[in-house]
């Protein structure tokens, strides 16, 4: 009995080792699975890295942040009589200027090793008047072939066909929403492999919370702004000390491929201020000369900096220099604090001058009361479209993949004309392929009849848009 017991029990012993066996070879098989299903998705997010960061210096030269591994870069340049794709060893360059005309630049890795920058334009003065005949030309002086070679690392662009490498030129069309994400917490269940292609066709640029954000580097392949505040973090007031605080995590963000800085609280006049404006203006000049190719956005409320630059305040006009970026908190709802006819046109007025200057703006969503809604969103919109010139950014509030406003995928295509103003108080600006229309505020309500229906992603398919003051619509053909 016993030894009977023994065997079943040996039999039983070996049975189960085989199972066991079987069990660890199918473990061993699903985890080999899934490290390289993981590892082929990274591989597709990180084909690409963080297209390279575009910015104009001295008025002709361009410099751009590093992007890819060879050290050499595709410029395009786009003119009013085409465009032309060239290539550029090392990291700035003076193109050769085009008198009289606005020339518009992006860059991107060579090889495929990221996607386009952002744009960025450079008016060139017009040609002085030729001399009389009797005046004796002054011989020209021999130049080297492709002109003066780029101050830094050398070899000047050679202008290429724009078909180069199977390249297509980049959509410039001002009616393309660039969708900034602002990746706070409510994202942080999105940062997975899984939402990769999504991200990547529907955001732009990321504001991203360090350190969390730093996944947001290694996984999505795009520009992250990261985000502080001087105000609340304990740099303020700003002293020397609280400055190299401040500048020792954009370091820390950068050595982690973020491609710059998004300051919250830059209020040069308003509470919670980081101190009193020098130090402020003074932070970003810090910030500039410890990384100089980073973007700096800033958060200044709109009320606060515009009557400062229509004064020419000496601190703002000193930190603006360095500013890529200008954001607009709340964009135009309820909470901006935009409520008459005149301020709503001192804001476009506003962002023009900004534009003159080489800064963007981003049109954020409104969290505050009311806020939140699809009027909101899309008079934002509208207004975004009336005052984008290719550079600028919009968003919306806690958008996801699972939670995600279909206005923001409009494309409306080029503009064909500039904003323009009825007697009535009705803004408009057209394009390709269609129009977009607000009603500044204190403005009557009015109807709108169309040329032919259009699509809203607010009202569908419509012949004619009702719009109220602080109203918008964005119809597209």
């Amino acid at each position: 009995m016993l030894t009977g017991m023994i065997r079943v029990t040996r039999n039983s012993h070996a049975a189960q080792g085989g199972r066991a066996t079987g069990m660890r070879l199918r473990a061993i098989v699903a985890l080999l699975t899934v490290v390289l299903t993981l590892a082929a998705l990274q591989a597709e997010a990180g084909l690409a890295s963080a297209p390279p960061v575009l910015t104009v210096r001295g008025g002709e030269t361009l410099k751009w942040s590093i992007a890819g591994t060879h050290n050499t870069y595709r410029l395009l340049r786009r003119t009013p009589d085409g465009y032309t794709v060239s290539t550029v060893v090392g990291r700035n360059s003076t193109p050769r200027p085009d008198p009289g005309a606005k020339v518009f630049y992006r860059v991107k890795a060579a090889y495929g090793e990221s996607t386009w920058s952002n744009r960025v334009s450079i008016t060139y003065e017009p040609e002085p008047p030729e001399p009389p005949l009797e005046t004796p030309l002054e011989e020209p002086k021999p130049v080297p072939p492709g002109g003066e070679p780029p101050a830094e690392e050398a070899q000047p662009p050679v202008e290429e066909s724009p078909s180069t490498e199977g390249e297509e030129a980049p959509s410039e069309a001002v009616g393309d929403p660039h969708y900034r994400l602002d990746a706070a917490t409510y994202f942080n269940p999105f940062a997975l492999a899984t939402f990769v292609p999504w991200v990547k066709s529907h955001v732009s640029v990321i504001k991203g919370y360090p350190p969390f954000s730093d996944v947001y580097v290694r996984l999505f392949g795009m520009p992250v702004v990261g985000y502080h505040d001087p105000a609340t973090e304990g740099q303020a007031p700003l002293g020397q000390a609280g400055i190299e605080a401040f500048v020792a995590k954009v370091n820390r963000d950068m050595a982690h491929g973020y491609v710059g800085v998004h300051i919250d609280d830059a209020n040069w006049s308003y509470n919670p201020s980081p101190g009193p404006r020098v130090a402020l203006a003074n932070l970003i000049e810090a910030i500039h000369t410890a990384q100089p190719t980073a973007e700096i956005e800033i958060n200044s409320q709109y009320h606060d900096i515009w009557p400062l630059m229509k004064a020419h305040d000496p601190d703002v006009e000193r930190a603006l220099r360095y500013v890529n970026v200008v954001t607009k908190e709340f964009g135009v709802g309820p909470t901006a604090g935009i409520t008459t006819a005149k301020d709503y046109g001192e804001f476009l007025q506003y962002v023009d001058t900004l534009h003159n200057k080489g800064i963007h703006t981003s049109m954020t969503g409104d969290y505050g009361p009311g806020g939140n809604t699809i009027a909101t969103m899309e008079y934002n919109l509208a207004t975004y479209f009336l005052i984008n010139d290719g550079g600028d950014f919009v968003n919306g509030l806690n958008q996801t993949p699972t939670h995600w406003w279909k206005g923001f995928d409009v494309n409306l295509g080029e503009a064909t004309g500039n904003r323009e103003r009825s007697s009535s108080g009705v803004w408009k600006r057209s394009f390709a392929h269609g129009v977009v229309y607000t009603v500044e505020p204190q403005a009557a309500t009015q109807t709108i009849k169309l040329a032919s229906p259009m699509h809203s992603a607010e009202w569908g398919t419509v012949e004619s848009v009702t719009l109220g003051p602080g109203q918008g619509a964005v119809l597209a053909e």
